[in-house]
């Protein structure tokens, strides 16, 4: 990577992480700059919203441009082969980013596939503006199967803002399943395969300390959706930028099923992919 795209990645990051909480901690103190700048943003995101309500962008140029940069490189990462048919990528764990996702699979020239994020990231000043362009859907069941019915790649990180909080371990191994299996029943639904992922090295590009209460926090996190962590993600060189540690992503097999869709049948294919997970992670 040369020192500009560096430029560009900390520029992204930093509204990624941190462009809605300064603008509330700033409101919050009655900065002038923030307060007036909330409402603005708050404006011009629910405005884009609802100018793209239901699009899905593939392919764009930003997409274009930012597929150009050899994103997997920073770390490095290596990149998986995705059939370019309609199927569910589940990566396993968050981390706090999703790195490994988002250089290994969905950033990558030549890519059709449809990230899966939370809709809450479409209101972050700057970044959730764009976010569309970039591939990206909200995370619900109507816009998820619409866009596999279209035929495209989905990639969903099922652990989501529990993970985020377990990544305070830096442990790998560690995910969250439970009541996040609704990618399953999708996948059982639309009858498209599962793809299990796993992103060894995930949980070291950030930092993160150590608190009390892990289980407690992660169980409130996963009821409100709140990452309840101390919000100082230590990356490279103790800045924003994800630190430069090997990621490693590995994949287990399809995953198919044929069974109608029963409360019973269900309960097996959930077990199935669980089986296959902690088989890919061992």
């Amino acid at each position: 990577m040369r020192w500009y795209h560096v430029i560009v990645l900390a520029a992204v990051t930093f509204c990624w992480i941190w462009a809605l909480p300064l603008l509330f901690v700033g409101a919050l103190f009655s900065v002038p700059a923030c307060v007036a700048a909330l409402p603005a943003c708050f404006l011009i995101s629910t405005m884009c919203q609802w100018r793209l309500h239901g699009q899905r962008v593939t392919s764009s140029w930003l997409r274009q441009m930012a597929a150009v940069v050899p994103w997997h490189a920073w770390f490095p990462c290596n990149v998986l082969e995705i059939p370019k048919e309609p199927c569910i990528i589940a990566v396993h764990p968050h981390g706090v980013l999703c790195c490994g996702a988002v250089v290994g699979i969905h950033l990558v020239q030549g890519s059709q596939t449809v990230f899966c994020v939370a809709p809450a990231l479409f209101y972050v000043p700057v970044f959730g503006w764009f976010a569309r362009l970039m591939g990206c859907i909200p995370a619900t069941w109507d816009a998820m199967r619409s866009a596999l019915d279209d035929g495209y790649p989905l990639i969903v990180v099922p652990g989501g803002v529990p993970e985020l909080v377990l990544a305070e371990c830096r442990d790998d191994k560690r995910f969250f399943l439970e009541k996040r299996f609704g990618f399953v029943k999708l996948a059982m639904v639309t009858r498209v395969p599962l793809f299990p992922v796993w992103a060894r090295g995930e949980t070291a590009t950030y930092r993160l300390v150590r608190g009390p209460w892990l289980e407690q926090r992660v169980w409130l996190s996963w009821k409100l959706n709140i990452p309840f962590v101390l919000p100082w993600f230590r990356g490279w060189y103790n800045l924003w930028i994800p630190r430069r540690v090997p990621l490693e992503l590995t994949h287990g097999t399809f995953l198919r099923t044929d069974a109608e869709y029963t409360r019973s049948s269900l309960a097996d294919f959930k077990q199935k992919y669980a089986t296959e997970l902690r088989r890919l992670i061992t």
